[in-house]
């Protein structure tokens, strides 16, 4: 934790050495509104979607870096010293700074020349806008005359064309500076709303007024990067500052840019706020509501009962699942940080970060349907409208668009998993909210029929039995959930084992959904599928001490022992588990296999030993570097995945072991570089020389999961059709923990004692005191229920 810490009760993460390895982000939003802000001021805005609807330009891989973003320049006009409001863009005195990053806000705190600031970034629930609160103080002990100068790069519309056809796209851009309403507005009189790339014209404009503005009187403005940037200058010291040469002139061309820039008078000790806001107006509706918009933030109360009703939304959210372990930093990512990322990685939907442009991929159908599981427990409604959405990109042979975008357009790559995830998030959600009558709900597939969304689930039934191999697996096709093994099919098909285990897994659970809703004439038809599948994996695919990944087009085994390179993947070890299959020996034997060959300091690795000779015939996987992403890197998201298999094998010691190695903040922050307060997409493993290194955070289902398989197999309290489950898998030497959880509108509040000194088991459960068979408390129509539980063996 060399950058920084979490706040005493968890809830901020505090960096104190802003210089950190690479940019640390957050996310702010509204589900309409989003932003990205970095502990330098960096990051993107955008309405909507980040490829239609970019408001500010954000470059990915830049000199110098995390440029641009939502910078705050200093000047004192007496000495003429510059400096920004956050460490970068001017990046003087490193230790001035503070970063506080919380749950939908980002806060700089800085002390210099005299002045203590800070800012404030947020976007309220209720308005397409970001506010920037900027409170300064003087320390100095004389009077200040400062000028303070708000500055973005607007991008305005579609943000590839802005990106690769800028020599033309630039000269639709309008920008004007509104005295009256003291604020500065730019659109874009060209909008491309296609998806992928092409030659056609559309005639129109893009659908939105950006305004930036201030409560302070605008004293000066700037329009353009040159003007206020120079040629041959960048961020760090803007020309228009420096030289007080801003033109107050408007544009209709070139780079756009908000620049605007307001005078501060400070006595000693005054403070006085400041408060600039970036939003959008709808171009339909601009002059009936551009006067209410920019002024709607212009006091420093309207500003601060929208930053409460934010926090409010948060801890509305939390709220519905808490737990207090032995284990303090546990207890902080389990409560707080692992929830809020996978519900940021729902809402925002895996498209824009740091490391991501938000440009070219639109929603992923898995991606989706796992992220889903994130917001079943705290909003059902919310995941009842993803289920639906998913459902439209289905067709009605089972077959459904990789990568889609909400107004239609979407793509097929004939990935062999993609149908069968939308079982999961029907199955989850009907678990969590008792809803069974969304079974009966027609949706549209995308090829134009109808159908309701039990005809969903087994549109994707006929896909798992119709998309068959020699072994009678599912045909590789492009991929399956590891989209790295993309050349396996080849012409011939191929067979993912993975895939088969998976299909099996989610059969099972439409399976159990059957049997609660009563629709036994339908069980049979999922039963034969799935037993045909289990028969084969277990027939042509153990390879003496674990579970082959795949076979391709000519026959020839991948994951096998007989394997130079990728004798072992870890997905084929933990999903026979998942997917119940009949032999214990062996899933203890698979899962032995990963802790011998796979595991390392920084959790298992993805498969190995990595490939250090490319093979046409298996794909990406081999190009890759070793160490790193698919190829041998400790990849967190199926590591979830072994964590649950090993609680359902009853081995919490060996389960809450990788889930530690996992946390983000395990590691070295100068080795580990990724933010350490959120998950990674991989971890490099001890196959290369940067053994440690993080990349890819934030948009990563391993979030969602972990969220769940912690609170649903660690601690052991889930959802089930006909109420709640108890069913602890935890380190042996846990005494006692906790849980809060709020079912179908009931509160429960659970209390575990562990006197034996147990990994597994439930001796005695009591709910309000009456002590009741089984481990299943039954749907209860109480506010608040008390549960009582003892762990051992009966």
């Amino acid at each position: 934790m060399n950058y920084g810490k979490f706040s005493r009760d968890g809830k901020e993460f505090i960096i104190e050495n802003v210089e950190t390895p690479t940019p640390w982000i957050n996310y702010l939003y509204n589900g309409r509104y989003f932003a990205t802000i970095s502990n330098n001021g960096g990051g993107i805005s955008y309405y909507k979607s980040p490829l239609h609807g970019r408001i500010t330009r954000y470059r990915i891989n830049d000199v110098p870096h995390d440029r641009p973003g939502k910078f705050i320049y200093v000047k004192d006009e007496e000495t003429k010293d510059i400096w920004s409001l956050t460490w970068q863009p001017v990046g003087k005195k490193r230790d001035a700074y503070k970063i506080i990053h919380g749950f939908g806000y980002t806060k700089s705190e800085a002390k210099l020349k005299g002045i203590k600031s800070s800012v404030l970034f947020f976007v309220p629930q209720d308005a397409d806008c970001e506010i920037w609160k900027t409170t300064l103080t003087n320390k100095s002990g004389k009077r200040r005359k400062l000028t303070l100068t708000a500055y973005v790069e607007f991008a305005l519309g579609h943000a590839m064309v802005d990106i690769i056809n800028q020599c033309d796209d630039q000269h639709f851009n309008r920008v004007y500076f509104d005295k009256g309403l003291n604020s500065l507005f730019a659109t874009k009189t060209y909008w491309v709303t296609a998806t992928m790339g092409t030659q056609q014209q559309e005639n129109k404009e893009w659908d939105q007024w950006a305004y930036f503005t201030s409560n302070y009187k605008v004293k000066e403005y700037e329009t353009m990067r040159e003007r206020f940037i120079g040629n041959y200058r960048n961020e760090n010291n803007p020309i228009a500052i420096e030289k007080d040469s801003f033109t107050n002139m408007d544009t209709d061309y070139g780079n756009s840019v908000g620049a605007i820039k307001i005078e501060v008078e400070l006595e000693p000790g005054e403070t006085k706020d400041i408060i600039f806001t970036l939003g959008v107006i709808e171009k339909e509706k601009f002059e009936e509501l551009k006067n209410d918009t920019v002024n709607k933030f212009s006091t420093v109360e309207a500003v601060d009962s929208a930053f409460e009703l934010l926090k409010k939304e948060w801890e509305n959210y939390f709220a519905y699942t808490s737990v207090k372990t032995p284990d303090e930093q546990a207890n902080i990512f389990m409560n707080y940080w692992t929830p809020y990322q996978a519900k940021v990685a729902y809402d925002v939907g895996r498209v824009a970060s740091f490391y991501y442009w938000g440009i070219s991929r639109g929603f992923g159908f898995r991606d989706t349907a796992q992220d889903t599981i994130a917001v079943t427990i705290s909003n059902p409604e919310k995941a009842k409208e993803r289920i639906c959405l998913l459902a439209r990109q289905m067709f009605s042979d089972g077959r459904a668009y990789h990568h889609f975008y909400k107004d239609g357009q979407g793509e097929l790559t004939k990935h062999a998993d993609d149908p069968l995830w939308f079982i999961l998030a029907v199955t989850d959600y009907i678990k969590q909210s008792g809803d069974e009558a969304i079974l009966d709900r027609v949706e549209p597939f995308a090829d134009g029929k109808e159908g309701t969304i039990l005809d969903h689930l087994f549109a994707a039934v006929n896909f798992a039995r119709n998309n068959s191999g020699a072994h009678s697996l599912p045909v590789f096709g492009r991929g399956d959930w590891n989209d790295t093994l993309d050349y396996i099919g080849g012409e011939k098909g191929g067979e993912s084992v993975w895939a088969g285990m998976f299909y099996a897994a989610m059969l099972n659970y439409l399976k159990e959904l059957l049997i609660s809703v009563n629709r036994p004439e339908r069980i049979e038809e999922v039963e034969s599928v799935r037993k045909k599948l289990a028969q084969s994996i277990e027939e042509h695919c153990w390879d003496g001490e674990w579970y082959i990944r795949a076979f391709d087009g000519d026959n020839n085994k991948i994951g096998t022992n007989e394997n130079k390179y990728g004798k072992i993947f870890i997905n084929t070890q933990s999903w026979p588990v998942i997917a119940e299959l009949p032999s214990k020996e062996r899933l203890i034997k698979s899962l032995d296999s990963v802790k011998k060959e796979l595991d390392t300091e920084f959790g298992p690795k993805i498969c190995a030993p990595a490939f250090r000779e490319i093979n046409p015939r298996i794909g990406l996987i081999t190009r890759c570097v070793w160490g790193k992403k698919e190829n041998g890197a400790v990849f967190c998201h199926p590591t979830t995945w072994l964590i649950q298999a090993e609680t359902i094998m009853r081995r919490g010691n060996r389960a809450f072991e990788y889930y530690k190695k996992l946390l983000p903040n395990a590691v070295d922050g100068d080795v580990f570089k990724a933010e350490p307060y959120v998950y990674s997409q991989y971890i490099t493993s001890d196959e290369h020389e940067s053994a440690g290194r993080a990349s890819h955070s934030w948009q990563t289902g391993t979030a969602a999961w972990m969220f769940r398989v912690c609170l649903d197999h660690i601690i052991g309290v889930r959802a089930a059709y006909g109420g709640l489950i108890i069913d602890p898998v935890v380190p042996a030497d846990w005494n006692e923990f906790s849980c809060q959880r709020i079912f179908r509108g009931t509160k429960y509040m659970i209390s575990i004692v562990n006197p034996d000194k147990v990994e597994s088991g439930v001796k005695k459960i009591t709910v309000d005191g009456e002590e009741i068979e089984g481990n299943i408390i039954p749907v209860s129509k109480k506010k608040k229920c008390k549960v009582e539980v003892v762990m051992g063996n009966k």
